[in-house]
């Protein structure tokens, strides 16, 4: 018989086949393990702190060894990194602290971080923070007062700090003025620079070597001149202002001789005026009054600006007596001495206006105590109007009475950042008024001592005042409609200032709670 073309292997030996291919097949192959070309970039960075110091953190390379691994920190002010880095380190932590001894105070920075190489890996890319981060910086400069100002020179005070060397201007256009700073001017804390433009804006930066121990910002006052500028300041005999008010335009500003006193009597301010002490530092001119301003007629604006007004036998600075509307009266920078039996400001006419009455910077006193006159008094016989009251950075002691208005409806009462003592007896009141204003706004106060708490009224009203940040000393106590929502201090006017009794008012008390934020800014 013919055979088939096709072969059949024998069973044993195809099973022996198909027994060494499983065999094979089940066999586990050597996989290489993983090596990264490169570092892993850190995620993220974190800055904190900014005063004298700044933490700068990340975490760790993904694939970061336990032990070896190291990192670039490099500041730049540029956040491109394109220049020169301010700073670069290499530390083998995931943090660093840096300080104002490598770094600048008030400049903005910018950082990145890296992973070096380790091993096989190469260095990681950057991370950018996009954010950038300054150190703050201490200040010692004290804030500048307007008296420490004029047109072409500035005084600095500062509190007295090992190595302060210099003092740098810069104005607004980039000018900049290198002012050495001796150990005399560091003992004195004090310092004048002159020759500074008028009308222009500066920083100053006070340093010790590399070091910004503080920052001010200040705008130089305008020369004084124009064809309104009245000057008085070459003229000796004491009733030039008096003679001059008469005969000058309306709109005049009137310059008087610091340290020169001037004698008034009575006078009817019947223009736009201002009077002023001209620029330059020292003690401001005096007005010496045996009789008091009045004023009459429609007028713009009336104002009053760095006098020291003196009672000699005047009962009143100002007692408007005839029709008046008064745009705006403005008291800056004014402080009185002696008794004035009445008001500081009465109108007495039915019908009187002051649109607005600006007080700011002043230091005024004894008023009205025997009298039982307020100190700002829109008499109550008539309908004479304070419509709106502006007082800011002030001090106020010894009176009767604060503000008496009646028979009218006032718009705003906005008192900031002042500092009251010694006040309100015989009935008297802080504030009383028959018709409250919408606006009604008492921030930044310190209330002290009432002559006489049995008789003592607060503020007369049906909605009250809104207080923000007020402080009233535990002798500060009124019989009726007290000052509510304030802070309580629990210490007296005398535990808290230097010494009331005489005017002084620099807080003592290091744990005032409004130490840097309450009361008039000059007894911080």
């Amino acid at each position: 018989m013919k055979k088939s073309g096709i072969q059949h292997t024998p069973i044993p030996l195809l099973l022996i086949v198909i027994a060494l291919g499983l065999a094979s097949s089940c066999q586990k192959s050597l996989i290489n393990k993983f090596t990264s070309s490169r570092m892993f970039t850190p995620t993220t960075i974190k800055v904190s702190g900014g005063d004298t110091a700044v933490t700068i953190s990340w975490p760790a390379s993904l694939n970061a060894p336990v032990k070896g691994v190291t990192y670039t920190v490099e500041i730049s002010t540029d956040s491109t990194f394109q220049t020169t880095p301010a700073l670069s380190l290499k530390v083998d932590t995931i943090a660093v602290r840096v300080t104002d001894d490598t770094l600048q105070d008030r400049q903005p920075y910018f950082v990145r971080v890296k992973a070096n190489q380790t091993g096989d890996a190469s260095d990681s890319y950057w991370l950018k923070d996009t954010v950038r981060f300054s150190l703050v910086g201490v200040q010692i400069f004290h804030p500048l007062m307007s008296s420490d100002i004029i047109d072409n020179a500035v005084i600095f005070h500062w509190t007295t700090s090992p190595g302060v060397s210099e003092i740098i201007l810069t104005a607004a256009g980039g000018d900049t003025i290198q002012v050495p700073v001796t150990e005399a001017d560091n003992t004195a804390g004090k310092k004048m620079v002159d020759n500074l433009v008028g009308g222009t804006a500066y920083t100053a930066q006070i340093l010790s070597g590399r070091k910004s121990k503080g920052l001010l910002m200040f705008s130089t006052k305008s020369p004084q001149t124009g064809a309104n500028v009245i000057d008085l300041r070459e003229k000796t005999d004491p009733l030039v202002l008096s003679d001059t008010l008469p005969v000058i335009p309306s709109g005049s500003i009137v310059l008087l001789k610091r340290g020169m006193t001037y004698d008034m009597d009575s006078y009817v301010i019947d223009k736009t005026v201002t009077i002023m002490s001209g620029l330059g530092f020292g003690s401001p001119a005096a007005l010496s009054l045996s009789g008091n301003f009045d004023a009459s007629g429609d007028l713009d604006s009336i104002r009053f600006s760095d006098l020291t007004i003196v009672a000699n036998g005047s009962n009143y600075f100002m007692n408007i007596s005839k029709p008046a509307n008064i745009g705006k009266m403005s008291i800056v920078n004014c402080t009185t001495q002696g008794e004035f039996s009445n008001s500081f400001i009465r109108m007495k006419k039915a019908g009187d206006k002051i649109s607005l009455l600006y007080i700011d910077h002043c230091v005024i006193d004894s008023f009205g105590v025997g009298a039982k006159y307020a100190l700002l008094y829109a008499n109550a016989s008539s309908s004479a109007l304070f419509d709106r009251v502006e007082i800011r950075n002030s001090t106020f002691y010894y009176f009767y009475y604060f503000i008496r208005q009646d028979k009218v409806s006032t718009q705003s009462i906005l008192i900031d950042h002042c500092t009251f003592d010694n006040m309100i007896n015989q009935g008297g009141y802080f504030i009383k008024y028959s018709t409250y204003p919408p606006s009604f706004d008492l921030s930044n106060c310190i209330f002290g001592k009432t002559l006489d708490p049995t008789n003592a009224n607060g503020i007369e009203s049906s909605a009250g005042a809104t207080l923000f940040n007020c402080y009233l000393t535990s002798d500060c106590v009124f019989s009726g409609s007290p000052i509510t929502g304030g802070n309580a201090y629990s210490g007296t006017s005398a535990d808290l200032f230097t010494d009331p009794a005489k005017g002084d008012f620099n807080i003592k008390d290091g744990g005032f709670a409004g130490k840097g934020s309450a009361g008039d800014p000059r007894w911080r």
